[in-house]
C-alpha cells in the first residue's frame, strides 16, 4: 500500500511540473506613461492610455506576473516641439528573463508636442 501511495504522489508531482513548465501566453493592458515632459510643452493629439501586450513563457511565471507590475514609460527628455516617435516598444518593457513579448499593439507610438498656450 505504501508503494502505491508513494507512486501516486510522485506521479502527481511529475504532472504538476510538466503542466506548469509548458509554455503559456497571457494578454495584458499595459498603461503608457509620458515621463520627463519638457517644460513649456504639452502632448497634443491622441496618445493611447495603454497598449495591448501578449507575454509568453513558462506557465507559472506567466500566471504569476501581476498586471500592475508592468508599465511602459515613454521618456520625452530632450524632445522638442513636433512629433517624437517611439518604435520598438517591446524592448522598452521590463519583464523577467524567462518571459518575452509575443505581440504589442500598437507597435509604434507617436507623441506630438506643442508649446503650451500662455494665459
Amino acid at each position: 500500500m505504501t508503494i502505491k501511495v508513494l507512486s501516486g504522489v510522485l506521479a502527481l508531482i511529475l504532472w504538476a511540473v510538466v503542466t506548469w513548465e509548458r509554455p503559456a501566453e497571457r494578454r495584458f493592458s499595459v498603461p503608457l506613461r509620458l515621463v520627463n515632459l519638457p517644460a513649456g510643452l504639452m502632448a497634443t493629439g491622441s496618445v493611447p492610455q495603454a497598449v495591448d501586450v501578449i507575454v509568453s513563457g513558462p506557465r507559472l511565471p506567466v500566471m504569476l506576473l501581476a498586471s500592475g507590475s508592468i508599465a511602459l514609460d515613454l521618456d520625452l527628455a530632450g524632445a522638442g516641439e513636433g512629433v517624437t516617435t517611439f518604435p520598438g516598444l517591446d524592448r522598452r518593457l521590463t519583464l523577467p528573463d524567462n518571459l518575452r513579448v509575443v505581440r504589442i499593439s500598437p507597435a509604434l507610438i507617436e507623441v506630438r508636442l506643442a508649446k503650451q498656450a500662455k494665459p
